[in-house]
């Protein structure tokens, strides 16, 4: 057998893009013969595009959600004819000449994206390598979509419909799940009190402080751990409220070992992003949903309601009823948990490896 070359790209536009890109990162650098190298898309642009790419995006979702909205949903149903769009394919071969120049030297066997910008880079470019996209959504947006693309990897039956319904054939679709990183099956739950994560996304997003709050009718029955992300102000501001609250509490910054925190948690509370709810419905961890980004993050919230593994809150004073009912009848908790473990494929990146290297 031939090595094989591969290339996995992302782009930092959430951190879900990347954390897939790692996990296939891992896997496939493990497996014989295989040479792997992980590259941001972006850092092959001009860093005036970086910064207008990936800042705009987080200016977007944070400050004008409505807008990032209309945005998504204009691209979506009117993506061929979308003028940004038709402008932005036109000028993107010159933004890219090291990227080009970069497959020339290192003449990838197989090249994978876990966002969607290389697929429109590389429209129309000639190459000898297999094209391999993974979608890291439970809703394939029309940017994912072209015939060019080898092989599409997915989260689920629904979105392989979707794609099959936008001209995508079905030989080239793979329901394998999102990949995350290995699990360890054998850790469990500690003993002791119900455990509420609350998840905030890596920018720290999100009134936190009235969902702790509203939690503390339940002191001396449940323990919160809080993941404030990068924002380190949010830290210090709910460390200090920690100490006044009758609850036991555990404020934690950006930490690469959230799933030992997974392991110890009875439900989890986040921004329903596309690998976190992966993450989390591996574990079997029912989900209640907030704050969630227009477009595909709704999407993934639909995902989780419809497989009964979690509930979209659009209330947060709904929190603490939704706990209490879980807390008084543990049998509707044990269901979800149940749900949540069967709504994903597991083993993903393995799945992905067999596919395009057989």
């Amino acid at each position: 057998m031939s090595p094989e070359k591969v290339v996995i790209l992302y782009a930092p536009c959430g951190a879900g893009h990347k954390m897939a890109a790692q996990a296939l990162a891992e896997y496939f650098s493990r497996q014989a013969g295989t040479t792997v190298a992980m590259k941001d898309i972006l850092d092959f642009a001009p860093s005036w595009y970086r910064f207008i790419y990936r800042d705009g995006y987080y200016l977007l979702i944070k400050k004008f959600p409505q807008l990032w909205s209309l945005l998504y949903q204009g691209t979506e149903h009117n993506y061929k004819n979308n003028i940004l769009i038709r402008l932005a394919r036109r000028i993107e071969n010159s933004f890219f000449g090291p990227f080009y120049r970069y497959l020339e030297l290192t003449k990838p066997t197989v090249l994978m994206t876990t966002h969607f910008l290389p697929i429109s880079v590389l429209k129309n470019k000639k190459r000898d390598f297999k094209f391999g996209v993974v979608i890291t959504d439970y809703y394939p947006h029309s940017l994912w979509v072209s015939s060019q693309v080898d092989e599409y990897f997915v989260a689920s039956g629904q979105v392989k419909q979707v794609l099959l319904q936008k001209g995508i054939q079905e030989g080239n679709i793979t329901i394998t799940g999102i990949p995350v990183k290995p699990i360890n099956k054998t850790a469990g739950r500690q003993a002791g009190l119900f455990t509420v994560l609350i998840l905030s996304g890596a920018g720290g997003v999100g009134d936190l402080s009235a969902i702790i709050k509203g939690l503390e009718i339940f002191a001396g029955k449940i323990q919160v751990i809080v993941n404030t992300g990068l924002n380190q102000k949010l830290q210090a501001k709910l460390t200090a409220e920690a100490k006044k609250s009758a609850l036991t509490i555990q404020v934690i910054g950006f930490t690469d070992k959230i799933y030992e925190y997974y392991s110890v948690s009875d439900v989890v509370v986040t921004k329903p992003g596309g690998l976190t709810v992966t993450e989390c419905l591996t574990f079997g961890l029912p989900l209640l949903m907030i704050n969630a980004i227009p477009g595909q993050e709704e999407e993934n919230a639909k995902f989780v309601e419809t497989n009964k593994a979690g509930i979209m809150v659009k209330d947060m004073r709904q929190i603490p009823e939704i706990i209490g009912s879980w807390l008084a009848e543990p049998a509707l908790l044990a269901a979800m948990r149940q749900q949540a473990q069967a709504a994903v494929p597991h083993d993903s990146s393995e799945r992905i490896y067999q596919k395009l290297i057989p």
